[in-house]
């Protein structure tokens, strides 16, 4: 009768520890971005939103995720990017392909990413 006592407040914990390591593993901070798209020699202003998920470290143990990537531009367009390497203070994005797509700095917050629309450049400021 013991050792179902322990077997049950074992699998208790695991199950507590499963349901904090879901809840907690990502990070999500939000952007907005006020810049210019760039096409064929023509640009416009525009902002665009960004959604990055960083996830802790212990993710490290099963995935070779760093991050990942959403993108909005109000009314018009909505993307996903699977795959967001940090490279020092720069995340880096990529398509699910793995081709690179453009860049975040976390130190100056400066976006540089293909769109649909074309080329954005901008800065970005928290909105959480």
């Amino acid at each position: 009768m013991k050792a179902m006592k322990y077997i049950g407040l074992l699998l208790v914990a695991a199950i507590l520890l499963l349901v904090l390591v879901a809840k907690f593993s990502i990070v999500v901070s939000r952007f907005e971005c006020a810049g210019k798209v760039t096409s064929e020699g023509s640009s416009q202003p525009v902002s665009i939103f960004i959604k990055l998920e960083k996830v802790r470290w212990w993710v490290g143990l099963w995935s070779d995720l760093d991050a990942s990537a959403w993108l909005e531009i109000p009314n018009e367009f909505f993307d996903y990017y699977p795959h967001v390497v940090e490279v020092g203070d720069q995340l880096q994005i990529f398509d699910s392909q793995k081709a690179l797509q453009g860049n975040f700095s976390r130190l100056s917050k400066a976006l540089a990413l293909k769109t649909p629309r074309g080329l954005f450049e901008g800065t970005c400021k928290r909105v959480d």
